[in-house]
This record gives C-alpha cells, structure tokens and sequence, in this order.
C-alpha cells in the first residue's frame, strides 16, 4: 500500500458530500435517534451539507454517528469518482453516489484490515498474497462509477477474510502468558 491511500483510509468530512448521512440505513437505537432508510438524507443534514447537530450527535442520540468511519470512501467518490460534484446540488447523483459509497465503503474496510495486518511479522509469501490483495482492492487506474458497480466486492471480501484467517498463527496468544491491564 502506497503512503497516500494509507492517508486516505480516514475520513475527510470536507472533502465529500455527506454520504454516511444519505447512503445507510439505520434503526432507531440507542445509537441512533430515529430510523432512516437507504438513500435517505438524514433529517439532520442542512441544506448545505452540514450537520445541524454536530457538536451534539451524542447527547442528541446519534452516539452511532459519533464513532461512525467511512475509513475516506465519502471523500474518495466525491472527489475521484465524482469528480467534486455533489447530489445536493445535482440531485440525479443521489443513488449514484450512494450505490458507489456503500461499495467503495466496503473496499475501504478491507483495505484497513490488510493495513493493519501489515504490522506483523508475515512470511514472504503471506507479504506477496497481502500485496495481491490490496492491487485487486486498489487498482492501478483507479475507480470509477462502472468500475465501482462491476467491482466482485462479494469475492474479494471472501478473499481477504481467508487471508486474514491464515494469519490467526500471528497473533494468536499463549495461553499461560498473562496480560497485564
């Protein structure tokens, strides 16, 4: 993984166009004030793409909100996919831009997941199946909105799952050891 797509993995509200508060669905909850379905802009999103009740999500109900992480897919098909343009403004993007977050939201998490499985000790030939991976979940030419809807997202996340499972040897503890708190 390249040092700028590490960078990318976070989240950078500026730089989207609201997407986690349009794209997923949730169920009123403790974490969540009231249901909202897919597609949906989320009542509590201005006009102008803001949060009314940012500085409050918590104490208002939306604690989910609070530790919600797209890990950059919103600002990753804002500005690469979409090129900058927003559903607000051009409201015809609106299930685009929503079909491609949820998809660019699961290539994102998995590339965090390999992100981290970087950090240990791995064989030559594990490091070569982790490369392989993050190439297949970051492609050369980039994504686009085609790319996005074609992408085999069902069997890469097979894929990475079994790569993660063969790493349990890694960090799978001894069981005598005692942890300290």
């Amino acid at each position: 993984m390249t040092p700028s797509l590490l960078m990318e993995l976070r989240g950078d509200c500026a730089q989207c166009a609201a997407l986690c508060c349009l794209a997923p669905a949730f169920d009123k909850s403790p974490c969540f004030g009231f249901d909202k379905p897919a597609e949906t802009p989320c009542p509590n999103l201005s006009e102008c793409g803001a949060c009314r009740i940012h500085e409050s999500r918590a104490q208002s109900g939306f604690s989910g909100c609070v530790s919600y992480d797209c890990f950059g897919a919103g600002q990753r098909v804002t500005q690469e996919v979409f090129g900058g343009r927003k559903w607000m403004s051009e409201p015809d993007l609106k299930v685009p831009m929503t079909r491609a977050f949820m998809v660019m939201r699961r290539l994102h998490e998995m590339l965090a997941l390999l992100k981290t499985a970087e950090g240990l000790p791995l064989h030559v030939t594990e490091r070569r199946a982790l490369t392989a991976l993050s190439a297949a979940l970051e492609p050369a030419n980039g994504w686009t909105e085609d790319r996005l809807n074609s992408a085999p997202v069902d069997k890469l996340e097979r894929q990475v799952k079994a790569f993660l499972q063969s790493l349990k040897r890694h960090v799978v503890r001894n069981k005598s050891a005692k942890i300290s708190p």
